[in-house]
């Protein structure tokens, strides 16, 4: 990898984390709100704690001590953001081939990568996020980790992170979408001298939307699993103990699919119905909008003022350290 190549792809990592960060606390009430209604438990004799994304926006602030409980765990989730935001632009814009145009399923399989290699650093810290959204904890990060960590072992403090395997499917979805819709729209725009940072907001917004729906029953499993931290929560008995090796073995194949996302999903279906699968989508569609359109109309802005500033800084730098090379 060429050192120019290197700077580009740090200058999409630094931007798109900058352009995140804000999209993130500008956001943050909506997602802390799809977040409860993605958590709640809704059964036949019981409507859960709120009824929609309007009903939660008036209750939490009512019943949990202001305004500000619409704001509980943001530093920490501002902080994972950028950290899950620079990881996958910067495994992203590294691995995606740039010699030749890719195929589909090429650039779909890198988006995926990409977001898998991210989320397997920043799992436990969004785990702590979640807390923090359903709770409104006050205790410092470590302190949730280590709670985390007493309840369900090392292990977990990566709850969730299976349903993170099959949400890496988002970003690659969103990012197909938009390099579409931009190639094909675009370029017709620029020759009419039409405003293009506008319509490029509006493409980047309406691809996170498109994919949003798409994996969205999969965000209301990963809460799940993110708040049941055991086995026990997730509906299985462990004080029982199989009476022979075999039915041993089969329990715990049981228990495992059981908390696997596919087995919270089934069970969600199972007690709540289909349409448990889809709460809070309203606000979570309008999040994802707002919040992919503003990172990625801010990380075009960035990047460009970025790079020119390393171009300017570095590429002396580099000249003199070739010549001296050589």
């Amino acid at each position: 990898m060429s050192s120019q190549q290197a700077l580009n792809a740090l200058g999409h990592a630094v931007s798109g984390s900058v352009g995140t960060a804000i999209s993130t606390a500008s956001l943050y009430p909506l997602d802390l709100v799809t977040t409860r209604l993605k958590a709640q438990r809704k059964t036949g004799d019981s409507t859960g704690d709120y009824d929609g994304v309007i009903s939660a926006f008036k209750g939490i602030p009512a019943n949990e001590g202001g305004i500000k409980a619409l704001y509980s765990g943001l530093g920490t989730d501002v902080a994972k953001s950028v950290v899950d935001s620079f990881l996958f632009f910067g495994f992203y814009n590294y691995l995606r081939p740039r010699h030749r145009k890719p195929k589909i399923v090429e650039e779909l399989l890198v988006g995926a990568v990409a977001g898998g290699c991210a989320r397997a650093l920043t799992t436990p810290i969004s785990n702590v996020v979640t807390r923090k959204q359903m709770l409104g904890s006050h205790q410092s990060l470590l302190q949730i980790l280590s709670e985390i960590r007493k309840e369900s072992g090392l292990l977990g403090l990566w709850s969730g992170y299976s349903a993170t395997l099959m949400l890496t499917l988002n970003p690659s979805i969103t990012f197909f979408v938009n390099r579409r819709l931009a190639a094909r729209i675009l370029p017709a725009l620029e020759e009419e001298d039409f405003p293009v940072a506008w319509i490029a907001f509006l493409i980047a917004a309406s691809s996170k939307a498109t994919a949003t729906a798409i994996t969205y029953p999969f965000q209301t499993g990963k809460t799940r699993l993110q708040m049941a931290g055991s086995a026990a929560d997730a509906g299985v008995e462990k004080g029982q103990s199989g009476h022979s090796k075999r039915k041993h073995i089969l329990r715990r194949m049981l228990d495992l699919l059981n908390q696997s996302i596919f087995g919270v999903i089934t069970r969600i279906i199972t007690n709540e119905g289909m349409k448990a699968l889809y709460a809070g989508l309203q606000g979570e569609l309008l999040k994802s909008f707002f919040s992919h359109g503003l990172t990625m109309l801010t990380k075009g802005v960035i990047h460009r003022f970025v790079v020119r500033i390393w171009v300017m800084m570095l590429l002396p730098y580099l000249r003199q350290r070739k010549l001296r090379m050589k």
